[in-house]
Parts: C-alpha cells; structure tokens; sequence
C-alpha cells in the first residue's frame, strides 16, 4: 500500500505554488536586460553541450547546497529550467520554500526553448560550485 505521494503529485502541487514564464517573455527579460538570474538544473553536460543565453549551471542534486551563495539575494528574479518541466518546477519550488520568492520556472524548459528556435550558447559561464 503506498503512503507517500507520487512524483506527479509532488510536482503537480509545486507547479500551483510556483510562478511560470514563458519562453517568449524570458527572451524579451534576456534582450531588455532585465535583472534575472537563469538556472540551468540540468546535469552539468547537457548544460555544458547547450544552454540558454546567459544561463548558469546549477543541477538539482545542488540547489540547497549552493544557492545561498550563488544568488545570496532572495529578492532576486531566478528563472529554473531542466529539459522539460519537472526538475526546474521542483527547483523553483525549493528555491520559494528557501524564501526565493521570485523563483519561477520556464514553461516548456530548454525544449520548448528550443522549439521556438530562441538562441543557445555553449560551454559558457560554467559556475556550479558543488563538484
């Protein structure tokens, strides 16, 4: 008999406690300049084979562990994004639970980033502190 919840249903109750940003309206955050932290909490390669403009390295298994002292400023505008939704939902989510109220999470993740033919970098500002 189960008695824990579901990984659906953990991410299904995060993403109604977590604020979304589409990927039309983080691209225009990027072009205007606006102050934004993009995490990228995939796996270290995928982030280092491509990634969103700008975006730092910080995978799941190290958001509690580096965030403080990554974005030592809760107010701060962070936007997560995995491959899909579910890794980034559940970052921005600990990330609120951490006081990040800012944190939101980019509907469609790198995917949908992609699908919309946004541009990418590669290799760049590789800043993940736990090794």
């Amino acid at each position: 008999m189960r008695r824990g919840k579901t990984l659906e249903q953990l991410v299904a109750e995060a993403k109604a406690d977590i604020a979304h940003i589409t990927a039309d309206a983080l691209k225009t955050a990027i072009e205007d300049n606006t102050p934004v932290v993009v995490l990228d909490v995939r796996d270290k390669e995928l982030y280092e084979a491509e990634h969103l403009p700008g975006a730092i390295s910080l995978p799941r298994a190290a958001i509690e562990l580096d965030i403080d002292e990554l974005v030592p400023d809760q107010d701060t505008k962070v936007v997560t994004y995995c491959g899909g939704n579910t890794r980034g939902t559940l970052s921005a989510h600990t990330l609120k639970i951490m006081g990040y109220e800012n944190a939101t999470v980019l509907v469609g993740g790198y995917r949908g980033w992609k699908a919309a033919n946004f541009p990418t970098e590669q290799k760049a500002k590789l800043e993940s502190m736990s090794e």
